[in-house]
């Protein structure tokens, strides 16, 4: 039984009408659903959505970061006002030992090579996010059904269909499965998908992490991820935490540690502080005691902890499973996008704007204006699977290589199954970079790499052991490395991760995939088969 639906506003209109009137059902009201029935519907697609829970925010707390990727998606469905009211800029990120709290080093980006992806990042929560969605979603006029689980799939049928709950059977011409790593549709795709040619796929899939294939664990190590939300003003209250959220305006603070790490921002406009933890899966399934968890960390973490006891936020629990990018998206009239095809790990920076970006270049694949030819719209209708077939081509390649990517961040923030040596090489190189440039500004140009080798002559009797009553709050000095000279095109910058992140992730444009896939392949295919449909039609005929 549906619980309730927000039914599309009457002043709605959109800008672009659409071509034959495709009927998209989306199974999932998540951020990866909402994002595609938006971007759908502004391709011309009527589209409901199909969400199992009974309100747009269950279950949704916690921190969320906006890449500047899914930033200028958001800002090209004009929704840049919105988000700005639900949202932070963030400024810098300070590096923190996690055992003891020492200052490894700060990390701002570049403002100039930024703004070349026409994107910025950004702070906030996933209820808002999703919020924000589903209120743009409904006023471009999708049917949104809360309380609306699918329970059975029809994808190669001449009519696809989902199966509800209480036995309604709803039909649509296309499928989008949206309901993460756990639903429906990724399982569904698991057994029944039909395989794509070898070629339409790519052997980065073998791209590994210091030589672990994603989908395996660490040398038999488990993580899980817990995250809890601290009211800011029980942080302001406390002397000693309150240079968490004043110390510059909407820092974010990374610990790095052995086989544990943390990430914390103020998320959003409440100011109210995400806590993101790492760590080795717990042996007692029955300590959720986020104090047991934290247990050896240095005195900021504990005392957060302690606040966090007093709150009534949940603290949430999420292995890291390190799931493969599936091998095939698609059956029938079935395509699984987000979470459901490519899982990231829990509190991953690009969790979202993956997602958004498949919505994106789903959406351009289906524009109507590629279909202007002399044949009727709806002749669309059959090339669906070649449509999602171009999809997947597109994609996966991109997914793979973001999703080894931030299975690496982690690995490299918790260093499971790491030696003591290998741990220090990394806390080493970081405060190179500290001493170097104070406050790093990146990308990084090459004269300066030198400094981040390790110096082994370190001792590291030096390191400040603190206790739990005492508080260092670290004030690195001003920046000396300026983007004048992270810009130059000699300075060797493709040897730097951060600008193979740049160029790559933040600067990845979604649409021009997809018109690429149209101008070198899609148009020939589309309306040679639609040509060869109507001589066989009319041969039929005579």
């Amino acid at each position: 039984m549906i619980s309730h639906m927000s039914i599309p506003e009457q002043h709605n209109q959109l800008t672009i009408q659409p071509l034959g009137r495709l009927h998209a059902i989306i199974i999932g009201g998540s951020i990866t659903g909402l994002s595609a029935a938006i971007a759908l519907r502004r391709a011309g697609f009527r589209v409901d959505v199909l969400e199992k829970d009974v309100t747009v925010t269950e279950e949704l707390d916690g921190g969320c970061r906006i890449a500047p990727n899914l930033y200028k998606i958001l800002r090209g469905w004009d929704l840049e006002s919105e988000l700005r009211k639900v949202s932070s800029k963030p400024e810098t990120i300070n590096m923190l030992s996690y055992e003891n709290g020492s200052y490894l080093g700060s990390i701002r980006w570049d403002q100039e090579v930024l703004k070349e992806t026409d994107g910025e990042f950004g702070l906030t929560t996933y209820s808002a996010l999703r919020s924000l969605l589903h209120r743009e979603a409904v006023s471009q006029g999708v049917c949104v059904q809360f309380g609306a689980k699918v329970v059975a799939l029809e994808t190669r049928s001449s009519s696809p269909s989902v199966t509800l709950e209480d036995g309604e059977i709803l039909r649509a011409d296309l499928l989008v499965g949206a309901d993460g790593v756990n639903g429906l549709t990724r399982e569904y795709i698991s057994t029944h998908g039909s395989p794509l040619d070898a070629q339409q796929t790519s052997p980065s899939r073998k791209r590994a992490y210091k030589g672990v294939e994603t989908g395996e664990r660490i040398e038999g190590l488990k993580l899980e991820m817990f995250s809890v939300s601290i009211p800011k003003n029980l942080i302001l209250d406390n002397s000693q935490l309150a240079y968490l959220i004043t110390r510059r305006e909407n820092d974010m603070f990374v610990w790095l540690g052995h086989e544990r790490s943390a990430i914390g921002f103020p998320s959003g406009q409440t100011g109210d502080f995400s806590l993101c933890f790492y760590g080795l899966e717990l042996e007692s399934k029955q300590t959720r005691d986020l104090h047991h968890i934290l247990r050896g960390a240095e005195p900021s973490l504990l005392k957060l902890s302690r606040l966090a006891s007093q709150t009534s936020s949940s603290l949430k629990c999420n292995p890291i499973t390190h799931e493969n990018v599936l091998d095939t998206w698609i059956d029938g009239s079935l395509v699984v996008i987000g979470e459901a095809a490519h899982p990231l790990p829990p509190g991953s920076a690009q969790s979202c704007a993956l997602s958004v970006e498949d919505s994106l270049v789903l959406a351009r694949l289906f524009s109507p204006q590629k279909f202007h030819s002399p044949f009727h719209a709806r002749l669309s209708t059959p090339y669906i699977p070649t449509i999602l077939a171009a999809f997947q081509s597109i994609r996966y390649p991109h997914c793979v290589s973001v999703q080894t990517k931030e299975v690496g961040i982690i690995h490299y923030m918790t260093m499971p199954g790491a030696s003591d040596a290998e741990r220090n090489i990394r806390d080493q190189g970081m405060r190179a970079r500290r001493d170097a440039m104070e406050i790093a500004v990146v990308p990084v140009p090459l004269e300066i790499v030198d400094y981040f080798e390790p110096d082994f002559s370190y001792d590291m009797e030096e390191e400040n052991e603190e206790d739990d009553d005492h508080q260092v709050v670290y004030e690195p000095a001003t920046v000396r490395h300026t983007s004048e000279s992270a810009v130059k095109a000699d300075d060797g910058l493709e040897i730097s991760p951060e600008w193979v992140e740049i160029t790559e992730v933040f600067g990845y444009q979604a649409e021009d995939e997809a018109e690429e896939w149209w101008a070198t392949w899609g148009r020939y295919q589309i309306w040679t088969e639609a040509s060869e449909t109507v001589v066989d039609n009319n041969w039929t005929a005579s």
